[in-house]
This record gives C-alpha cells, sequence and structure tokens, in this order.
C-alpha cells in the first residue's frame, strides 16, 4: 500500500508535466488546488501515521473527503458550481465582517463591501455546497458515512474524548474490549488519492492518467487482499 501512495502522489509531483484543460477556464485552477491540498494532507496524514497517530488524523482525511467528491462535482458542471461557490466566499466574507464588526479589528468595513460587491447570484448547485448533499448528488453515501466517522472526531464532542479513554490516569481496571483503536489509515489514504486523482484527471488535457490509475487501481485492489488476509 505504500507503493501506491507513493505512486499516486507522484502522478502530480511535476505539474507541467501535463496540461490543463483550457475550454474549463477558471475551473481547471480551482481544481489544481483542490488536487494539490488533497496531496498536501495525505503527506500529513501519513507523518501522523508513522507516528502512531493515525486516529489524530480525521481533520485532514476529512478534507480530503470533501476535496475529492468536490473534484467530481466541479468537473460535472464547472461554471454553475463556480458560480455557488463565490457566493458560498462572499456568504462567508459577509460573516467574517460581522464578526469583526465593532470589535477593534484593523480590517475596514469598506473593504468588505468591497469584496461582496456587486452579489453573486449563485446557481442550482448552491445546494451542493454541503458535503451531505453533495455525496447523495454523486451518489456517493458510503462517502458520506466516512465522513461523518471522521466529523465525529474534528469537533469538541465526546467522540473526540472517547479516542483517550485508555490514557485516562486511574487506579480501577479499564475494560479495553469496546475501545476502537485506530489501525493504519494508509488504505483510506491510497483509496481517496486514486478518487481524487481520477477527478483531477478530467481537467487535464487528453486524462494522461487514465491507464496508469487504471493500474494503480490493480495495485491497491491486490495491497487490500493482501492485507484483509494477513489480518
Amino acid at each position: 500500500m505504500d507503493e501506491v501512495i507513493t505512486d499516486t502522489l507522484a502522478l502530480y509531483d511535476d505539474p507541467s508535466s501535463v496540461r490543463p484543460r483550457e475550454d474549463l477556464g477558471g475551473a481547471a485552477f480551482v481544481a489544481h488546488g483542490w488536487y494539490s491540498a488533497t496531496r498536501d494532507w495525505a503527506r500529513g496524514a501519513l507523518l501522523l501515521d508513522q507516528a502512531g497517530l493515525t486516529g489524530s488524523a480525521s481533520p485532514l482525511r476529512r478534507s480530503m473527503i470533501e476535496h475529492a467528491l468536490a473534484l467530481f462535482w466541479l468537473s460535472s458542471a464547472p461554471e454553475a458550481v463556480l458560480a455557488s461557490l463565490r457566493k458560498a466566499q462572499q456568504e462567508n466574507i459577509r460573516k467574517l465582517g460581522k464578526a469583526m464588526a465593532g470589535r477593534g479589528w484593523s480590517v475596514p468595513a469598506e473593504l468588505i463591501e468591497e469584496l461582496v460587491s456587486p452579489a453573486v447570484n449563485g446557481s442550482t448547485e448552491d445546494t451542493n455546497i454541503h458535503v451531505t448533499n453533495l455525496s447523495l448528488r454523486l451518489g456517493q453515501p458510503n462517502l458520506l458515512v466516512a465522513w461523518l466517522h471522521e466529523t465525529a472526531t474534528c469537533h469538541a464532542s465526546l467522540s473526540s474524548a472517547s479516542r483517550y479513554r485508555a490514557t485516562w490516569p486511574t487506579d480501577e481496571p479499564i475494560d479495553l474490549t469496546d475501545v476502537l483503536i485506530p489501525q493504519s489509515g494508509k488504505d483510506q489514504l491510497a483509496l481517496l488519492l486514486l478518487l481524487a486523482s481520477d477527478g483531477f484527471n478530467q481537467f487535464l488535457t487528453g486524462m494522461p492518467w487514465k491507464h496508469q490509475l487504471i493500474e494503480l487501481e490493480r495495485r491497491f485492489g491486490e495491497a487490500l487482499a493482501k492485507g484483509h488476509v494477513g489480518a
């Protein structure tokens, strides 16, 4: 599985080796940013995994799921999705301006107003900004389950605390039979990298990674099967 991850990451080690589709305009640049971020999160999750902190990589894996889904979403309706993204960005800027208002921040209100003018109307894709809707829109309910699982430990919650039950100082013996001990997250990282690579390949002229990805996905299946046999 390590080799699958390494070889998948190597696909875009040199962005100049491929050409983005010119007919997609700004969507291709957004896809480049999303895919590059996904690669960075994978590398960060690998470092945590190597340090024995697989469970603490939940925020990184969660973001990988979101962006892998988003790449397929963007490729399905580039202009509409970009309009929805612009609208969502303006809404976030308004919220930021409201949170800073009257609290001594140095950002002038005029700048906030300039950033949200003129208002963007969005599109029929607005509702798919939310991962729940997006995963169903793309027919990926299993990724929604994975995203919700990771989300549970990304925020201050009972789930985020329960992972550390085994380290709680106490004189009483702790029954660990029902405690989920995270194993290596490499299987999931490989899967999400392959998914994101499939999505990003659609933004490249001639889809140059098609055959490489087919081979990588075959190797992933073999590595996964061997891992299950040895478990």
